[in-house]
């Protein structure tokens, strides 16, 4: 009901404009043309069946569809980072870019990734590696105070 009254305020105030523009001048009609056409698209959104949002909604709902459409472009440019993206994020793209063109595509040495962050992931070379242990180690199952512990990992009659 209430975008009913809201596509009716509008239309008499369209209709209000044209008359002002009929009597007192062409210049008018920049006011009254935008107006009558906002006021049309309000009636057409009340008479459709196919979107409720439209319906319930007129002329603000175009808004929402407006804004679902620009969603991915302001989530890439303004929310993601440029190693956040899934399948490929924005480094690896710009790289595939660069090289389809037949550019540059050279990384520079550093990465935007904070390393010491807990749960980062990485591999780090060894210039003296350890020598593995003589026996694999074994876990101890079971504390000093039981009495009857059970056998330690791995167990030798267990089957490998």
């Amino acid at each position: 009901m209430v975008g009913f009254g809201a596509v009716a305020v509008l239309s008499l105030l369209a209709l209000g404009a044209a008359a002002v523009a009929w009597v007192f001048g062409p210049w008018w009609w920049l006011l009254a043309g935008p107006l009558l056409a906002v006021a049309g698209l309000g009636v057409w959104d009340l008479l459709q069946r196919k979107h409720s949002v439209l319906r319930n909604y007129p002329v603000l709902g175009h808004l929402r569809y407006f804004l679902e459409d620009l969603r991915p472009e302001l989530q890439q440019y303004f929310v993601e980072r440029n190693f956040d993206g899934r399948p490929f994020d924005r480094d690896v793209r710009s790289i595939v870019y660069e090289r389809a063109k037949g550019t540059d595509a050279e990384e520079p040495f550093g990465t935007e990734r904070d390393v010491y962050a807990d749960g980062y992931e990485s591999l780090v070379h060894s210039m003296a590696p350890v020598a593995p242990p003589d026996e694999p180690p074994r876990i101890r199952i079971g504390g000093p105070d039981c009495a009857k512990p059970p056998t330690t990992w791995p167990c030798s009659t267990c089957p490998r």
